[in-house]
């Protein structure tokens, strides 16, 4: 894909998606007919780029947090007393009788501090989480810990290249869904820990080709993805999933993979058609 495509993906400019090559954050990708060529792996890198710089780390920070190393706790505190001492000064500043002008320009700016203010209090929260994370050696990832440590397990569980990088590919997509929102909160329920029996079917899953399949058998793996499900979930939680979900979310995170297509076209239309089914189904359990 281009360069305007993997900016609108990730909610940035052309003009940004340079700059980070200059820096060095995110790796120019080879020329195919004149043009940049970007892949899936270049849209996961600047998205983990682009949610790292939202937390509030300056971009000298995101190198190291993305390579494995952390940011001195300096570097990434935000200041709230800069904050607190313009909303202080905003509450004694007293407006003239009949002042309606001003009125209006102190109660604007009071907005904007208790808005920066929010946002402040928003940014410390994610970096408290990001810090959680980097202690207990999770990914830092805008992924849930289950999702990450999901796709940590069956990448470390992989025995040959083609299925490490089709669990590569997923992940990556994964990782943009929960970066964009368009992925349902309650998604987070499906990456729990699998047995041994579940993992390596899930891994055959991954290692197979697809397009080797018939549709009978894409709509069967489907099937049996979502039966894996139930065995894993149990009829409750399933019901209680079902009936919070919101099916445009869902669809949403289809047609994210249907712009990316890490995997089989068929494969992601029947794994939605029989999610859907099943929604509906346990809602009504």
């Amino acid at each position: 894909m281009r360069a305007s495509e993997i900016a609108a993906l990730t909610g940035t400019t052309v003009r940004t998606v340079r700059y980070y090559h200059s820096l060095g954050l995110l790796p120019v990708p080879a020329e195919r007919g004149g043009w940049r060529d970007y892949e899936l792996a270049h849209v996961a890198r600047l998205s983990r780029i682009r949610w790292l710089v939202r937390a509030g780390l300056p971009l000298s920070a995101v190198a190291r947090v993305l390579d494995g190393a952390s940011a001195p706790a300096s570097q990434v505190t935000p200041d709230q007393s800069q904050v607190a001492a313009r909303r202080s000064q905003l509450d004694d500043d007293a407006p003239p009788p009949g002042a309606a002008t001003v009125v209006a320009d102190l109660t604007a700016a009071l907005g904007a501090a208790e808005e920066h203010l929010a946002e402040v209090t928003a940014q410390r929260d994610r970096l408290r989480a990001l810090l959680a994370r980097a202690e207990q050696g999770c990914t830092v990832s805008p992924m849930p810990t289950t999702m990450a440590a999901f796709f940590d397990r069956l990448e470390q569980a992989a025995t040959d290249e083609r299925t490490r990088a089709a669990v590569r590919r997923e992940r990556d997509v994964v990782d943009l869904a929960c970066y964009r929102g368009q992925i349902p909160p309650e998604a987070e329920a499906l990456f729990g820990d699998l047995d041994e029996q579940d993992l390596q079917e899930v891994l055959r899953a991954y290692g197979s080709q697809p397009q080797e399949l018939t549709d009978e058998q894409v709509r069967a793996q489907a099937r049996s993805n979502v039966a894996r499900l139930e065995k894993q979930l149990g009829a409750r939680r399933l019901t209680e999933l079902a009936r919070s979900v919101d099916e445009e979310a869902v669809r949403s995170f289809f047609r994210l993979t249907d712009v990316l297509q890490p995997f089989d076209a068929r494969l992601a239309r029947a794994m939605e058609a029989a999610l859907l089914d099943a929604i509906r189904r346990w809602r009504s359990a």
